[in-house]
């Protein structure tokens, strides 16, 4: 419907009815205004429609561009996330969670293509010596099996939706200096990250990203 713009003339008040069809009404909407505004009024209306114009004209295309506009793997991946679950899917069926039901961990990407990953059980016990380097063996053993952290440089492949990452430094020795394949799928703030190990097994785990 059309709209009804409230106008003042030397008349008394009146209900400019603003053009709708871009050619009919458009003359009908500059006769009318000609009939009944003085020049000075004529051209602040014209001003107020060409400024009007020019607004629509520019939302609607910063829509189409938002819209036509997809954020790539790694723009989507690079920030913060935070631990969920981790879980290892055996062939037989079974299922593992190595860090425990409640697990701790944060992941992080930067544009530059780097990232760090620490993940650890949330359940181990304190050192009874209450001093970072004097645990007894156990204890060792405890902090060691319940962490891994590990920190390098990636880069994503969108053919593939995955991410290769390079280790440069882990918690576990080994890892170091090699080459590994993450496979990512991204659903709002979840971040699913599935690890196919050589041994046939399927680790998956869940990140989400923190506020």
């Amino acid at each position: 419907m059309p709209r009804v713009l409230p106008v003042s003339t030397r008349r008394g008040h009146v209900g400019l009815i603003l053009p709708i069809s871009p050619e009919r009404d458009n003359v009908r909407g500059a006769q009318l205004i000609r009939s009944i505004l003085p020049w000075d009024r004529q051209m602040t209306l014209r001003a107020i429609f060409a400024a009007c114009a020019i607004a629509a004209s520019g939302s609607l295309m910063m829509t189409i561009d938002a819209l036509g506009q997809k954020q790539s793997l790694k723009d989507q991946l690079v920030g913060t996330w935070t631990l969920l679950s981790w879980e290892q899917k055996k062939g037989d069926g079974a299922k593992v969670q190595h860090y425990g039901a409640a697990p701790k961990g944060v992941a992080f990407f930067d544009a530059g293509g780097r990232y760090i990953i620490t993940v650890m059980r949330s359940d181990r016990a304190k050192y009874a010596s209450n001093t970072l380097r004097q645990g007894t063996p156990e204890e060792y053993k405890e902090t060691a099996d319940g962490t891994i952290t590990y920190f390098g440089t990636y880069s994503a492949n969108e053919a593939d939706s995955s991410i290769a990452i390079h280790v440069e430094g882990s918690s576990f020795p080994n890892w170091n200096g090699t080459e590994q394949k993450r496979f990512v799928a991204i659903a709002g703030d979840q971040l699913t990250l599935t690890v196919h190990p050589p041994a046939g097994d399927i680790v998956e785990v869940i990140w989400k990203r923190a506020k």
